[in-house]
């Protein structure tokens, strides 16, 4: 009796870390796979001192059809707040760009508010990919739950 109690309880415990052993391995790979395309996205992203050059708007949007045209990934890999952060960098970058110009201050309010809104994607990329990781960000986000968007 007490042979065949030990031999279910093991064969229990034997599936039950099988089953703990796949969610994990699963788990890393999608993590591994997120972290590689958050790192393909953000060297899409044109250098923030290109918000200087006096492009018109046209060029400039040229200048973030790479980032743009990995997007539908970026859906389907990211959590919110990555997708909000994006949002925000994304109008940061149209509004330094019609702002900003070579004669432009260096650190200028427009360019800082972009600046800002990079290291805000960079943060929520993080904080997502090392949701699970004891090396987790658990600080406040800086995004807020909806983007002000204006129409033109």
């Amino acid at each position: 009796m007490l042979s065949t109690l030990t031999f279910l309880g093991s064969l229990i415990l034997a599936a039950l870390g099988f089953l703990l052993g796949r969610f994990y391995s699963e788990s890393e790979r999608i993590l591994s796979e997120k972290r590689k395309y958050y790192l393909e996205f953000l060297n899409t992203l044109p250098p923030l001192q290109d918000t200087y050059n006096d492009m018109d708007e046209e060029a400039f949007i040229a200048t973030l059809r790479p980032a743009t045209e990995l997007l539908p990934g970026l859906l389907f890999y990211a959590d919110k707040s990555v997708m909000m952060a994006w949002g925000v960098l994304y109008q940061r970058y149209l509004v330094a760009n019609e702002n900003l110009n070579p004669q432009s201050p260096p650190l200028a309010p427009e360019y800082r508010a972009l600046a800002t809104a990079q290291n805000d994607l960079v943060l929520e990329m993080r904080r997502d990919v090392f949701r699970w990781s004891i090396f987790q960000y658990s600080g406040k986000s800086r995004i807020s739950d909806r983007l002000n968007i204006t129409d033109a």
